[in-house]
């Protein structure tokens, strides 16, 4: 795909606000939603982004609306181009998108990497994946928190990367994690943030991983139920299917081979995963804004500085 007129992302960006009110009567309980986070999912999840299937030669649609939001909260993107293996004898091309905010402070703690994939199933003839919760959720919720630190005093670098690829194997989080070049002292996977009716969102840690449980625990305080777990048979628990291993469910499996540990939010199983059926229509978004407002104060807690109010 040509890359975009910025001229034309810009407007892509802006436009969908003059559909919120439509957009409201369509689904009641957008009213209590951040405008601009159910603005970014309806955006994803639409059919001029055909699913957002990885592969493409050059930046899809989905990568360069990714790259216009970064770039107008002054993230400074880029996109980091890999290669992986589609076939026996073939590769396919990848894309993720990464994105800085620097520390704000004379002295700064290591830098922390927020994750979420954008990449989905595509369209197959007449089918159209529209991918809300897997993973639409996650980069909505991960452009939200950008813009909410964009405008904190940061005492740690604040890296985002909106990966490709996931679906065929975490091959974007495998790559940008080998080719970290900076310290990092932790990852935060956002993944399947569309709370479902167990009302539960879980927060999986890494093998070992035993910082900041404390903080999290004590953020736990909103509409949905927040579900510590550190290991495989916890969250089987939960679950009730011991097929999933969560540890090595999504990208946050790629940091920590790297030796980076994690925090993978998501909210388990999804009835319509991979399905056609995974639409805005089957999220409850009054919870999954309860989560992204939880998992958002986690992240500020982690990064404020000293000097930021007290608000």
């Amino acid at each position: 795909m040509k890359k975009l007129p910025f001229q034309l992302l810009g407007i892509m960006l802006t436009a969908i606000c003059t559909t919120s009110a439509v957009a409201q009567a369509q689904h009641p309980s957008i009213a209590k939603i951040d405008n601009i986070l159910v603005q970014d999912l309806q955006t994803l999840t639409s059919i001029s982004h055909q699913g957002r299937k990885s592969g493409a030669q050059s930046p899809n649609i989905s990568a360069q609306y990714i790259f216009a939001a970064f770039e107008q909260l002054g993230g400074n993107p880029s996109y980091q181009h890999f290669t992986f293996r589609a076939g026996i004898f073939s590769k396919d091309a990848g894309h993720n998108i990464t994105a800085t905010l620097p520390c704000t402070q004379p002295r700064c703690d290591k830098a922390i990497v927020i994750s979420a994939h954008y990449d989905h199933l595509g369209t197959t003839g007449q089918r159209h994946y529209p991918g809300a919760n897997d993973n639409a959720s996650g980069v909505a919720a991960m452009l939200h928190m950008a813009r909410q630190l964009s405008k904190t005093n940061r005492a740690r670098d604040i890296l985002f990367v909106a990966t490709d690829a996931e679906e065929r194997g975490l091959h974007g989080a495998k790559y940008y994690a080998k080719h970290l070049t900076q310290e990092v002292e932790l990852n935060i996977n956002l993944d399947m943030l569309g709370i479902n009716n167990n009302n539960r969102l879980f927060a999986l840690f890494s093998p070992g991983f035993k910082e900041y449980k404390t903080e999290l625990q004590n953020k736990a305080k909103y509409q949905i139920k927040l579900t510590i777990v550190s290991s495989q048979r916890q969250i089987e628990r939960y679950t009730n299917n011991p097929r999933i291993d969560w540890h090595k469910a999504s990208d946050h499996y790629a940091f920590y081979r790297q030796g980076i540990p994690y925090i993978y939010f998501g909210m388990g199983e999804d009835k319509h995963h991979h399905t056609t059926r995974d639409t805005l229509d089957n999220m409850d978004l009054n919870k999954y804004q309860a989560g992204v407002n939880l998992i958002n104060d986690f992240i500020l807690s982690l990064t404020r500085s000293p000097l930021d109010s007290t608000s």
